[in-house]
């Protein structure tokens, strides 16, 4: 039963970190916000109820995104919004903000969740000084030079404010603009953009700005970040916002109490479809900078704010064909072919079945006229069939739909999958994932040119990318000169990657970019790593059993000792990865838990690491000290029923000589 609920809580997080891939690298979503939520929520219920399997790299611990343009570190975090769908976890989300404030009433304000692209305008004596995305959280990107040319982003404030003033909110284009901006992308033989958001991203991480400043983006401010905001409430710094210039949602109200907000909410339910902009929602924030300061932060999100969305979208319409996708792991997933539909302002014309035990669930075959459902995202979901068609029975292949390999599925598992690693479908999602730049960072080698190559036969496995020639890309669709030159270029540099890099873009299953950053540290080279047991491996803190065995299973195969070799023959040259020793800690592994006075979780594990400790998610055996701050809950009771060291803050502090 406990290793059902872990497997759980590790699928989980490896879909929710798919998809959380797809929407803020590649701006191509395929599920809705409301299904993302369910997997989300889902995640936070299991680690919440089994906290032994919490991991600092799961998606509840942070807010996706990474950085294209040159990094810029935030100096206040930018969080994300908790989601709820209905009055009553709203009801539930107010009562936790009475019993933390003690106070049976507070003013609420409620404003338009506008869909966009979160981003930083940073002034600098009322002059901008730098703008950037929310990244991850941490670090964004600095698309200062692209921010400059969306005309609603004042270059000067109105009025005089000394020092730092940072304005946060949403980069965004209006629903006649996109349409504008497909009509043209249309006549000039370009892909047209499948949304708002999608268009509002591609079009803010232009390299060129010029072709930012060609697009008709509009930004509106929704919180503050650094700096003095001169009020004392969000109402009131949303009033500052309009005396300096800086536009804001006309949809807002400030709210006496919950009755109000829900109201509200109600009355705009019919209203919001009529926007000029894409929203999915509201957003509700206790007003009061005060008793959003008491109330605080969880690791991912503001206690005083949630978004309050409304149900999704759904429509009725035929399935032409259900066809069969066969992804980089091998994973087949049935996807319903649809007769067009129009949804929520958007031509839909596919739908996912998620897998085959939802088609048998649904009853969902060919012919049959459904009701699809969608929430603002790209591909919706079947959510029931309306009228049966009466065709065939939709059941998992016998064979790969791509090469023909019999199709397996691994008993008390849910997914069915091709075997064959040389499998077309496989090696083009594996060379993706090769290339991305959270790993190899092969800058030209996208899906179009990745289809090509392997279609060809010209790529058939991993280190088959560094032998490419001129001659080889020249083969392509749309390659001339230059661009051949410059992909081989970047195939040069990528030969010198970090080696947790190289690790994590092997896509070894079950490794995340910590885990490989993890591994890389421990070993410093991959021909150690590869021979390394399973029991050597779980030696490791942050690496469990099922984590330690795929390692080993995945180096112990004939096909990627042969790998290695090639990639060496290629001549790549991985930055080895230099082992932190000598510091006060050394050998020591530490669990932080509760809320501190002088520092962020995040900040306490870094700590450990930089004085040569190791920072671990669970508490067990291997744990030197737990170091327990306020409100510190079942991991504390776990160390001291193990009889593990309890350190306070200042005790930890005291420890590394701070």
């Amino acid at each position: 039963m406990t290793e059902d609920i872990k497997k759980e809580i590790e699928s989980l997080r490896a879909r929710i970190e798919y998809h959380n891939n797809l929407y803020y690298n590649k701006d191509a979503p395929e599920i809705s916000d409301y299904d993302y939520d369910l997997l989300y929520s889902k995640l936070k219920e299991l680690e919440a109820a089994h906290p032994q399997y919490i991991n600092p790299e799961s998606p509840t611990r942070r807010v996706g995104g990474r950085a294209a343009f040159a990094p810029v570190r935030h100096i206040v975090p930018m969080t994300s919004l908790d989601n709820t769908y209905n009055e009553e976890e709203l009801r539930a989300w107010h009562a936790r903000c009475v019993k933390t404030l003690g106070a049976d009433n507070f003013e609420m304000t409620v404003e338009s969740k506008i869909d966009g692209l979160s981003c930083s305008l940073v002034y600098a004596d009322g002059v901008l000084a730098q703008a950037s995305t929310r990244g991850d959280g941490k670090t964004g990107e600095d698309i200062t030079a692209n921010a400059k040319t969306i005309k609603t982003v004042p270059l000067k404030l109105k009025e005089p404010m000394p020092g730092i003033f940072e304005v946060r909110g949403e980069v965004f284009l209006q629903k006649d603009d996109l349409e504008t901006l497909n009509k043209k992308q249309l006549a000039a033989g370009l892909p047209q953009f499948a949304n708002a958001r999608n268009a509002a991203a591609g079009s803010l991480r232009q390299k060129d700005a010029n072709i930012t400043a060609a697009r008709p983006l509009k930004f509106f401010a929704h919180s503050c970040g650094a700096g003095e905001t001169g009020a004392a409430s969000f109402s009131g710094f949303i009033e500052k916002c309009k005396v300096l210039g800086i536009p804001v949602s006309p949809v807002r109200r400030l709210c006496r109490d919950i009755e109000e907000v829900i109201k509200f909410y109600n009355d705009f339910k019919e209203q919001i479809q009529l926007l000029e902009y894409d929203a999915d929602g509201l957003v509700v924030k206790v007003n009061s900078f005060e008793q959003q300061r008491f109330l605080g932060f969880t690791a991912k999100s503001p206690r005083w704010a949630i978004a309050l969305k409304y149900p999704a979208q759904r429509a009725r319409t035929k399935i032409l064909k259900i066809i069969f996708s066969v992804g980089r792991t091998g994973i087949i997933t049935p996807v319903a072919d649809l007769e067009p539909v129009k949804l929520s302002g958007v031509m839909i014309s596919s739908a996912t079945l998620h897998n085959f035990d939802e088609t048998q669930r649904l009853g969902v075959k060919e012919g049959d006229e459904v009701i699809i459902e969608r929430a603002g995202e790209v591909i919706p979901k079947v959510i029931s069939v309306a009228v049966s068609g009466n065709g065939p029975q939709t059941l998992p292949p016998a064979g790969c739909p791509v090469c023909g390999a019999l199709v397996k599925k691994d008993e008390g598992a849910v997914a069915y999958y091709c075997p064959n690693p040389g499998c077309p479908a496989q090696i083009k999602g594996r060379v993706q994932h090769f290339a991305h730049r959270a790993a190899m960072d092969i800058e030209g080698l996208g899906e179009a040119a990745v289809n090509q190559l392997v279609d060809l036969g010209i790529i058939r496995e991993l280190s088959d990318i560094y032998t490419l020639t001129e001659f080889d890309l020249m083969r392509l669709d749309l390659f001339g000169d230059k661009k051949a030159d410059n992909l081989l270029k970047a195939i040069e540099r990528a030969k010198t990657r970090p080696l947790d890099k190289f690790i994590y873009a092997l896509g070894i299953a079950n490794i995340g970019g910590k885990t490989a950053e993890v591994l890389a540290q421990e070993f410093g080279e991959i021909d150690k790593l590869a021979a390394a047991s399973a029991a050597d491996l779980q030696k490791i803190p942050e690496v469990g059993p099922v984590v330690a065995q795929a390692v080993y299973d995945f180096f112990n195969t004939a096909q990627v000792a042969a790998e290695l070799k090639k990639f060496k023959q290629a001549g790549l040259r991985l930055t080895p990865a230099a082992k932190k020793t000598g510091g006060v800690l050394e050998g020591k592994t530490f669990v932080f838990t509760g809320t501190f006075e002088n520092m962020t979780r995040e900040q306490a594990e870094a700590l450990a690491k930089e004085n040569g400790g190791r920072a671990a998610a669970s508490v067990s055996a291997k744990t030197f000290a737990v170091v327990a701050g306020a409100d510190a809950g079942k991991k504390l009771e776990k160390a001291q029923a193990l009889g593990i060291k309890i350190l306070t803050e200042a005790e930890f502090l005291k420890l590394i000589g701070k």
